[in-house]
């Protein structure tokens, strides 16, 4: 399934991110599907076999959309860069495609996440941090990775209008991811409220329910 990228200003569909669940029932939520592929120690085998399907299920979607896919840190950790970037078209090149790291997974070795993550970028590759607002090593992941889009978790856009300390730290957040020269989305706007108070505070996407579910 998808969750489509808007831009603000218009509420247009610039792209989409592509999402994986397991098989119907416990399984079907992500974090669990995960959490027992990572406990059997073949998460990054299922990351791979969930990239290729997200991939796959793109090819039907309209051209010229960005299309984001996740990965775990620890896959392009222990993936050469070359393998990863055999999974991807050639299109590539135009920057269309954006790998989505998870924020607040805990990576054990940045500086080879970091070298690896040059490579991809080297074929065309962009780079997106998840939830980004989430974990305490947010700030050293952002200042050695370079991301070129922060997307910023939902518990720091869903209802954050007409409460100050909430809004004064998004602005911070914001206010970093734009001295790091990232574009910034924001993540499970479900109001019209969410909707401008972002636009006010110069976030240009965004993703939510405010747009319908996932299809």
């Amino acid at each position: 399934m998808s969750l489509p990228i808007y831009r603000l200003a218009d509420q247009v569909i610039v792209g989409h991110e592509m999402l994986s669940r397991g098989p119907e029932g416990p399984l079907e939520i992500p974090d669990v599907f995960f959490q027992m592929s990572a406990e059997r120690q073949i998460l990054t085998e299922v990351d791979l076999h969930c990239l290729q399907r997200c991939l796959t299920a793109a090819n039907s979607l309209p051209p010229g959309l960005w299309i984001h896919v996740n990965l775990y840190p620890s896959t392009i950790i222990e993936m050469p860069p070359e393998r990863l970037i055999e999974l991807f078209p050639d299109e590539r090149k135009s920057g269309r495609f954006c790998i989505e790291i998870v924020e607040h997974q805990p990576v054990a070795a940045l500086d080879i996440l970091a070298d690896h993550v040059g490579k991809l970028r080297e074929s065309g590759i962009r780079l997106a941090i998840d939830d980004v607002g989430f974990g305490a090593s947010m700030l050293e992941s952002l200042l050695v990775l370079e991301p070129e889009i922060l997307k910023i978790d939902r518990r720091y856009v869903n209802g954050v209008a007409g409460r100050p300390d909430r809004e004064r730290y998004l602005k911070r957040l914001i206010d970093v991811g734009h001295a790091l020269g990232s574009e910034m989305v924001a993540e499970g706007i479900e109001t019209a409220t969410d909707l401008e108070l972002m636009k006010e505070m110069g976030v240009k996407f965004g993703q939510g329910f405010f747009w319908g579910k996932p299809a």
